[in-house]
C-alpha cells in the first residue's frame, strides 16, 4: 500500500469538518492576518491558578477539544490561522471551544518511517506553551479545556498569537508542507459531533499504533477490529505488516 493512500486516511473527516465550518463562515472570512509581534513563550508548562483566571474554554460543563488530522492531499485553504467566532479579548465567559489542525504531509518515505511522523506530529501540541494561555491536555481523549489568564487578556491576546506559534512548529517538521491551524469559538458550531469525528480519528491513530507496536496481530482477539475492518487502508497496512513480520 503507497504512503500517499496511508496519509488519506483521516480526509473524510477533514473534508466533514469543513463543511460544519462553512455553515458559519466562509474560510477565507476566517483567515486571521499573521501578527506583527511574537507572542511570549512560557518556556514551559505554566499554571494559570484560579485568581489569575479570566475565563476557561472548555470549563464548567462546556466542551472544549482538540485533534489534529493530516493527509498527503492538498488542503482546502492555504496555510495559516483562522477563527470561527470570537477572538479571546472578546469572550468574558467560560464556553466551548475547539482547536483543529489540518496538515498536508508529503508521504514519500517507508511505512515505519511515516507512522514516526505522525507521532511526532502528534507530540507537538504537548510543547506549544504561549503566556497566558494554559491548554490541560488528555492523552487519552479529544479533550483540551484551556485556562486564559486576565493578564494576557490585559495585553491583548489574540489566537492569531497561539495559532501562529503551533503553525511555526509544525513547519519544523520535514514533510510538513501546509499548516490549517483553526480555533472554534462560535456558540452554534456542532461541537459535539465534532467530539465524535475526532474520537473516530484517534481510533484510527490507536489501530496504527497498535499495527506497528503491538506483537499481537491475532485480528480475532483485537478491540480495534472493528476499527480496521470500517476504515479502508487500515486492514491492508494490518496484514502488511503481519506478513513483514512473519
Amino acid at each position: 500500500m503507497d504512503c500517499d493512500k496511508r496519509m488519506n486516511l483521516f480526509d473524510e473527516m477533514i473534508t466533514n469538518i469543513c463543511g460544519q465550518l462553512n455553515h458559519i463562515a466562509a474560510m477565507e472570512e476566517a483567515r486571521l492576518e499573521k501578527p506583527s509581534r511574537a507572542w511570549p513563550d512560557a518556556g514551559g508548562h505554566h499554571m494559570i491558578l484560579g485568581k489569575e483566571t479570566a475565563y476557561e474554554l472548555g470549563g464548567q460543563n462546556t466542551l472544549g477539544l482538540s485533534g489534529c488530522l493530516c493527509t498527503a492531499k492538498p488542503l482546502l485553504a492555504p496555510q495559516g490561522v483562522y477563527l470561527y467566532g470570537n477572538d479571546l479579548t472578546q469572550i468574558s465567559e467560560s464556553q466551548s471551544y475547539a482547536r483543529i489542525v489540518f496538515l498536508q504531509v508529503t508521504a514519500n518515505t517507508d511505512e515505519e518511517a511515516l507512522y514516526r511522523k505522525i507521532r511526532e506530529i502528534d507530540y507537538v501540541r504537548y510543547h506549544i506553551h504561549p503566556e497566558g494561555f494554559m491548554a490541560r491536555i488528555s492523552p487519552v481523549s479529544q479533550r483540551e479545556p484551556v485556562r486564559i489568564s486576565k493578564k494576557a487578556l490585559k495585553k491583548n491576546i489574540s489566537f492569531i498569537d497561539v495559532g501562529q506559534m503551533y503553525l511555526e512548529r509544525y513547519l519544523k517538521i520535514s514533510q510538513v508542507r501546509n499548516v490549517n491551524v483553526i480555533f472554534v469559538t462560535h456558540r452554534d458550531f456542532d461541537y459535539r459531533a465534532l467530539e465524535e469525528m475526532l474520537g473516530r480519528a484517534e481510533q484510527i491513530t490507536q489501530s496504527l499504533n497498535h499495527i506497528f507496536t503491538s506483537l499481537n496481530m491475532d485480528c480475532g482477539t483485537c478491540h480495534l477490529k472493528t476499527v480496521c475492518d470500517e476504515v479502508e487502508g487500515l486492514r491492508e497496512l494490518h496484514f502488511g505488516q503481519k506478513n513483514h513480520r512473519s
